[in-house]
């Protein structure tokens, strides 16, 4: 039998001492990014990403024809995901938030002052002698002061399911991942019971620490998004492609059999603007085609610092190139500054038709009811999940 008499516990002037020197025994929540931030990350997805182009492409095309419908129905499509993603995981922090502060004042049996008593997990100290029986859950990490037959579940921690425990010496592994006369927040008794002496708490616990190794956010994408990035590109690969040769065969095609003229100036100084147009806007305009030829970039050992230049620098580069061409022209007699040079209004809506043409053939390329459906496939997934006692805080596969 254990004899719970040969020991006294701390004094309530230690256990304050006791709290100021080593903190409460509360794990610190990982920090919370605001909620306009979390929202904002919804866009991040790669799909969601390319509806964003297409929904502005998209209403340019509206303005011009004056028809909407198409327009409302992708921004629709675009915040409905984003929200219904964004609602999920702020209601399943809330319900951790919930269960934490529950966990947190789970009442402990410790002798403080001479005395048997009950308080909250949350205000055990360090050096509290506390009393721990089959089905307790260890509120802190604690040295075994005398066991009776005790066996503890550490699968949280080493996967071990049942693993014996002894303040004995003599019964000793040396072989154990922690020594056998400790015990760890967040393991549990499964059989026996014992006295122990609480040595760390909160953070300083191995529980804590490998639950601030789980907060830290890891580079690497999960499958899910990998393939979903893998779509969006070769959505976004496909579409571009399309668009250009549908608008480079109407282009040739007015060039040679259309009612429409070109001089040699104005073909070189068409074909200047709109290199530099794409080159501008290569970034903004197909970024997962960038962020993939980026990918492939790495691999193959250019400059990361090239790769990740940002929108402004591309917008640069494609004011400079347009600059260049142009004076490269102006020395063999091609002024761009001169009205002969210039394309007729005319002319420049019949482009801007050909260019909207091939700008729906892209916006048309894009599922808008993708996002929604993985979306919704998770959440409900999330909510299956939650029926059986698996809480879920980020919807990633």
């Amino acid at each position: 039998m254990i004899q719970k008499e040969k020991y006294k516990g701390l004094t309530s002037t230690q256990v304050e001492e006791n709290r100021k020197l080593y903190g409460a025994n509360i794990l610190t929540p990982p920090k919370r990014e605001p909620l306009w931030k979390l929202f904002l990350e919804k866009f991040s997805d790669p799909i969601i990403r390319i509806l964003l182009v297409a929904a502005f492409i998209s209403l340019g095309i509206s303005i011009r024809h004056g028809e909407f419908i198409e327009t409302i129905g992708i921004f629709c499509a675009i915040l409905l995901a984003t929200g219904i993603a964004f609602w999920f995981e702020t209601d399943a922090n809330r319900k951790f938030d919930i269960l934490n502060q529950v966990n947190d004042d789970t009442p402990v049996k410790v002798l403080r002052d001479g005395m048997f008593m009950e308080i909250p997990k949350k205000d055990i100290v360090k050096d509290d002698i506390i009393i721990l029986e089959t089905g307790d859950e260890i509120p802190a990490d604690a040295e075994i002061l005398e066991s009776v037959s005790l066996s503890v579940n550490e699968s949280t921690l080493t996967g071990e399911p049942s693993i014996e425990k002894s303040a004995d010496p003599k019964e000793f592994d040396k072989d154990s991942t922690y020594p056998t006369n400790h015990l760890f927040r967040g393991t549990t008794i499964i059989e026996g019971h014992c006295i122990c002496k609480v040595f760390a708490v909160g953070d300083s616990t191995e529980f804590g620490k490998v639950a601030e190794k789980s907060t830290e956010k890891g580079g690497e994408e999960t499958p899910l998004n990998k393939q979903l990035e893998g779509l969006a590109r070769v959505i976004g690969i496909v579409g571009f492609t399309l668009a250009i040769f549908t608008f480079s065969a109407m282009f040739v095609k007015d060039i040679f059999i259309g009612k429409t003229s070109y001089s040699g100036s104005q073909l070189y100084l068409l074909f200047t603007l709109i290199s530099g147009l794409i080159i501008s806007s290569s970034k903004i305009w197909m970024p997962i085609i960038f962020d993939g030829l980026a990918v492939v970039g790495l691999k193959k050992g250019l400059p990361k610092s090239f790769l990740t230049k940002s929108s402004t620098y591309w917008i640069t580069i494609g004011i400079l190139f347009i600059l260049i061409l142009s004076f490269f022209g102006y020395l063999f007699g091609i002024n761009p500054l001169s009205t002969d040079t210039w394309i007729e209004w005319s002319t420049v809506e019949i482009i801007l038709q050909y260019f909207m043409v091939a700008v729906t053939l892209i916006v048309v390329a894009v599922p808008e009811g993708l996002p929604m459906s993985v979306t919704l496939s998770l959440a409900l997934s999330m909510r299956r999940m939650l029926q059986t006692n698996n809480l879920v805080r980020k919807m990633h596969a």
